[in-house]
Formats: structure tokens, sequence, C-alpha cells
């Protein structure tokens, strides 16, 4: 067996020669994977249309009957706190509006278009547990900072969207990565740097460019594990945060129980200090409560 460099140049460890996913044939196994629904992507192209017609949209919507019932149920979610129930989705859009609509779409959509099932070894309910966790804390830490709260939602619910798009289309590769985590007793994304030779960031972004993804959510996707890197995506340092807030919580399962390492400088780059972010906890536990009200078991 070879050994195969982390991204960062460190020493490593050595690589099954097995693997069939590599780094060069990532792109290539991207692009052949499934598209959104058509369904969904005609909605996102309508709403990037500067003048939007509401009625029109949400009829759209209603053509896709399990894009419609994940809208209705994340509006009708605490994560909004609408004061009645919203039972159609004329009166959805009317509420949320064209931003809100976006994340909600793209949220559902995505959320959507994974098939239900459990590897033994990777909950994948706990994963979007863990998913949706990230979101609502990135949500409430956004509404600290002054950034936006649905993008910030977005970028924490799909941060580690890498990690499913190889469970259910690389599941023999990411057995790999499993039995080396399993065995080394180590973070995910270092077991996919050591079996692989790089991590769920690079999948996730990946097919974030495949699905057309706003560039806000694909630098969050990408650089919630090394922030330092890219000082100008606020999203991304939401994400470190949140992600981190939420394993320390033990909200969900992300594919590994350890706590990575808080970058120090994020903390200051956002102007959060952790007697506000304490005080954010009871609300980002309580919202997480009703997590898996957004969730296909």
């Amino acid at each position: 067996m070879n050994p195969v460099k982390s991204d960062s140049g460190s020493a490593t460890v050595a690589q099954p020669q097995t693997r069939q996913l590599t780094r060069a044939s990532l792109d290539k196994e991207i692009q052949q994977l499934p598209s959104l629904s058509t369904i969904v992507m005609e909605v996102l192209r309508l709403l990037d249309q500067g003048d939007v017609d509401l009625p029109a949209l949400m009829k759209k919507i209603g053509q896709d009957q399990s894009l419609a019932v994940r809208v209705l149920r994340v509006v009708n979610s605490p994560f909004y706190g609408f004061p009645s129930h919203i039972s159609s989705l004329k009166d959805a859009g009317m509420v949320l509006g064209v931003h809100s609509l976006r994340n909600i779409v793209t949220a559902a959509g995505i959320m959507g278009h994974f098939p239900a099932g459990n590897d033994e070894r990777f909950n994948r309910l706990s994963f979007w547990q863990h998913a949706i966790g990230t979101g609502v804390a990135a949500k409430v830490l956004a509404r600290q900072c002054g950034l936006d709260q649905e993008v910030a939602f977005t970028s924490g619910l799909l941060h580690d969207i890498g990690k499913l798009v190889m469970a259910v289309y690389f599941p023999a590769d990411f057995a790999q990565v499993l039995a080396w985590r399993d065995e080394q007793d180590c973070l995910l994304k270092d077991a996919e740097q050591a079996v692989l030779g790089f991590d769920h960031t690079l999948v996730g972004i990946r097919v974030a460019k495949k699905w057309k993804l706003p560039e806000l959510i694909m630098a969050a996707i990408y650089y919630h594990h090394k922030p330092a890197s890219k000082p100008d995506a606020p999203f991304a340092a939401l994400a470190h945060v949140a992600d981190i807030l939420c394993r320390g919580l033990e909200i969900g399962n992300g594919g590994d129980s350890l706590i990575p390492k808080l970058d120090a400088q994020v903390m200051q780059r956002l102007g959060l200090e952790w007697g506000v972010v304490r005080a954010c906890l009871p609300e980002i536990e309580a919202l997480n409560a009703n997590a898996n009200l957004l969730v296909d078991e």
C-alpha cells in the first residue's frame, strides 16, 4: 500500500489498494450522478429571475408532491415560528417571500434527492439530525452576527453533503473509510484523507457545482473545516462553529462522535463572544427538539 498525503501536505497513513474513487476520477464520477429533480431545477431557475410570478411558482412546486410536502413541513416548523398553521403552497409563498423560498426549495430538494436507508456504521437519520442541527445553530448565530439567516441555515444544513453522496453513490469506497475510522478512532474527514486522499468537502463542492448551488453555500461546504483559508466566506465560518457546537451538544451524528478543534480566529472574525454563544444554546437545543419533523425516517 502506498502513502497518501492529505490536502495540508502532512504525513499520512497507508491507503488500501482496492479503492476505486480517486481525486483524478472524482469529477467524471460526480458528473454521472443523478441531477436534482426537473421540478426543483425549474423552480430554482424561476426564483433566480428578476420578476418572480409567485402563484405560478407555487403551482410549479405543487407538481412535485415530495417537494411540496417538504416545503410545507419547513414553513410550519418551529424554525419559522409562524403563529398559525400554513396549509397551502400559495399561503407559504406569500408569507415566505422569494429569498426564503429559494433556500427552502434548495434544502427540501436536496433532502428529497437521497433515498432512505442506512449503513450500520453510518446512520442517515442521525446524519440529517446533525445537518439540521447545524443549520439551526448557524441560523441562530447569524442573527447575532447580522448575517443572512436563510443562507446560514442552508449552508449549515448542507455542510456535510459530501459524506452522504459517498455513502449513497460510492458505498464500497465509503465502507473502507468507515472501517478506517473505526480502526483508528479518528474524525471521518481524517479517515477519508487516509483512504481516498481527499475528504467530503471536495466531494461536496463538486456536487454543489453540478447542482449550481449559490457561491456562498458552496464556500461553506468546502471551507467549513478550514475557514481560515477563506476569510471572505462568513457562512463557512458559521458552519464551522455551528458544526462543533452541535457535536458538543450531541445533536445527531455526522459520521463520528469526536469534536474537531475550533479555529480561534473564526469567533473574532464573526464578532461572536462565547457569552453570546452560550446564551444561544437553549434556543438551539429547543429548536432541534423538533428536527425529526423534517426528516423521512
